[in-house]
């Protein structure tokens, strides 16, 4: 999957949440609980479902409102965890982000110090 996401800033949200929800609830969620005003057009913002088999992603602009579906056929997005004392946001590099929207791994449990 190729998707040009601009300038704009990409933040994952680890906490599973219920994807019936469209962009007005899940831009309210991003605003009210994590501070991300997805109207100002600087950021995406990625939800993951409960059983994180899909995803929807929010972004606007100065035209409207995004919303994406990504649905995995086999598998399902990686569980990535956050900091005890941090909040429930990760931030993504583009690449990053393309490759978690293909259901890849981005995080791996090390068990030495130069290599997986």
């Amino acid at each position: 999957m190729h998707v040009d996401f601009g300038e704009g800033k990409v933040s994952l949200v680890l906490v599973r949440t219920d994807l019936r929800y469209g962009f007005e609830k899940l831009a309210s969620i991003a605003s009210g609980y994590l501070d991300i005003d997805v109207m100002q057009g600087q950021d995406w913002v990625v939800f993951i479902s409960k059983s994180r088999h899909t995803l929807k992603m929010i972004h606007a602009d100065e035209k409207g409102s995004l919303l994406i579906t990504r649905k995995l056929h086999h598998g399902c997005f990686q569980k990535l965890l956050s900091r005890i004392d941090g909040v429930a946001v990760k931030t993504l590099s583009k690449k990053e982000l393309e490759s978690y929207l293909d259901g890849e791994k981005i995080e791996v449990e090390r068990s030495g110090f130069l290599v997986g």
